[in-house]
């Protein structure tokens, strides 16, 4: 080997180094930076909006039976998306919708959220497991890993129709290859199905461009799952392993697939579309991408395992941060189906300074009464989101919460349907029908009801009320009614604890103090805030004149 042929060598060698030198240095100062953004946003909740119809898109597509799922009604009456932007503090785009998709099924499997809770503490406890953890997700934070959940939509994973053309095309392109090193004149012939399969190729780009996000996306979910596998973290990693080894053939397909952005060098892009031209005499790219597909489809479960468990890992540290930026949390305490439960310092998450109010329920269920703007839905809505959070990420916004297993439901936040022609009456019947269809099922309910049939006149309001919350109060079941309908607590004393919420007037203005207090609204307050509000004094007198022979 002459000399400067060996200089040339070790020049080479060289700069191979530095650019891989460099190449280190600027990943670890990447990672540096992004550690220190996982720091500064620890126990913080990330207000930015999010995309639902992407995040839900998981839950859509695994409708496998659960315990209890909540319906769209409940979703709405507790605000469930604001609620979940304030809970979800995954790094991933998987765990967020994988999160979603565990606070819509609350579960009745105790051993599991105890084992859920485990987990959380294990990242509360160990800071350096977590953030590399962390660090691992982020690489699935682009927006389009949502994209890995579409492949399990078995109607996305459609072989084309022509595919076994394309098996005989590239048949006969190495037949006549073959024929023309004795035949050179065969190479004519060649010129047909070549110039055909240049065609097929690009037309095929516009095929696998709807692939173009979700692809990547797997490949860089399975190498994260194998990569947080042998990491010594609580999480059982025997069904992902197996998921992992029976995906690798899907990742030997997926490299011979160009989904890369195309370089700006001139060299290297010669390079690559000669190596595009010679990819497409033989329909390569095609063959692996119909390939691709077929091994996908009867990997869907494997797909769904693997999203479970780096759902799982997110899921539990987005936990340990929402409690540690959380002053008052209890884990629940869950008990034998009774009517009873026990709220201490219950307050709602989503409301500033939030009054905490505490409750013993002891074989009745609970009416309340109160004024406008005096607290009782906002208390009746934390209830349903604490038994709701209880059995899904074990984490109570209470300092004790004490409960049997429950399915909730409820009628909260009803609206007419102008489209379909339906008035606001017809809406609460449709959706308290649905209640007392649940009350018949098996298993303890928790039903949460704010003013019963207010769309209706009073006589009828009151005796369909009481007629339906006694259903809905049989057995274990427990409901929480909330109602300006004074009447309903004579009626329903005997099987309903009553309790109500009052104001004071002080300076002309309406007061609220937002306790919860025992026993039944002896006050009203309606027509003194239409004084407040400067009415004319003779409807005020009027008013007040009719109230007083009531």
């Amino acid at each position: 080997m002459s000399k400067p042929f060996l200089i040339y060598i070790i020049a080479a060698l060289f700069l191979i180094w530095i650019f891989a030198f460099l190449a280190y240095f600027i990943n670890k100062k990447k990672q540096k930076k992004q550690l220190q953004s996982l720091r500064d946003n620890w126990g913080k909740a990330d207000t930015t909006g999010r995309n639902f119809e992407l995040v839900e898109n998981f839950s859509l597509l695994t409708p496998t039976p659960c315990f209890h799922r909540l319906t769209a009604q409940t979703i709405t009456d507790i605000d469930l998306y604001d609620l979940f932007i304030f809970i979800d503090r995954t790094t991933s785009k998987p765990g967020q919708q994988y999160l979603f998709n565990k606070l819509i099924k609350p579960t009745n499997n105790t051993t599991e959220l105890e084992c859920f809770d485990n987990q959380v503490k294990f990242f509360s406890e160990n800071k350096a497991a977590r953030e590399e953890c962390q660090l691992l997700l982020s690489s699935l934070s682009n927006h389009d890993a949502y994209y890995i959940t579409t492949l399990l939509d078995s109607s996305v994973l459609q072989k084309p129709n022509w595919s076994v053309l394309y098996i005989l095309d590239t048949i006969a392109v190495v037949v006549l290859l073959l024929l023309s090193f004795k035949f050179p004149a065969v190479l004519l012939w060649l010129m047909i199905p070549l110039a055909l399969n240049i065609f097929l190729y690009f037309r095929n780009k516009n095929t696998t461009a709807k692939f173009s996000k979700s692809f990547p996306q797997l490949n860089n979910l399975i190498n994260i799952a194998g990569v947080l596998t042998k990491k010594d973290i609580p999480f059982d990693k025997r069904d992902s392993k197996k998921s992992i080894e029976s995906l690798k053939g899907f990742q030997r397909k997926f490299r011979l697939l160009n989904f890369a952005s195309p370089p700006k060098d001139e060299i290297t892009q010669t390079f690559l579309f000669l190596l595009e031209l010679l990819k497409s005499f033989f329909l390569i790219e095609i063959h692996s991408f119909i390939s691709c597909l077929s091994s996908l489809k009867n990997k869907k479960e494997d797909i769904n395992i693997l999203i479970n468990y780096i759902g799982s890992i997110d899921a539990a540290i987005s936990t340990a941060s929402l409690r540690s930026g959380t002053n008052h949390y209890c884990t629940p305490t869950f008990t034998n189906s009774s009517k009873s439960m026990l709220f201490k310092n219950l307050y709602h998450p989503l409301v500033d300074e939030c009054v905490p109010n505490s409750i013993i329920i002891k074989d009745k269920s609970i009416l309340i009464t109160g004024s406008n703007m005096s607290g009782k839905s906002t208390f009746i809505r934390s209830v349903a989101i604490n038994s709701i959070l209880a059995q899904t990420i074990y984490t109570c916004f209470a300092e004790e919460f004490i409960t049997p297993i429950v399915k909730v439901f409820s009628s909260i936040r009803i609206t007419d349907s102008l489209q379909e022609g339906k008035s606001y009456y017809f809406e609460e019947v449709n959706t308290i029908g649905s209640l007392i269809k649940a009350a018949d099922m098996p298993f303890q309910h928790l039903f949460i009801l704010d003013e019963v049939f207010k769309g209706t006149n009073t006589i009828e309001r009151v005796a369909a009320a009481k007629a339906i919350l006694t259903y809905l109060n049989k057995n274990n079941n427990i409901v929480f009614v909330s109602t300006h309908d004074i009447e309903l607590a004579e009626y329903l004393h005997n099987e309903f604890d009553l309790y109500h919420f009052t104001e004071d007037i002080a300076n002309d203005n309406l007061v609220f103090d937002h306790q919860l207090k025992a026993g039944v609204l002896k006050t009203r307050n309606a027509i003194k805030l239409l004084d407040l509000s400067g009415y004319p004094a003779e409807i005020i007198t009027e008013a007040n004149s009719i109230a007083n022979k009531n």
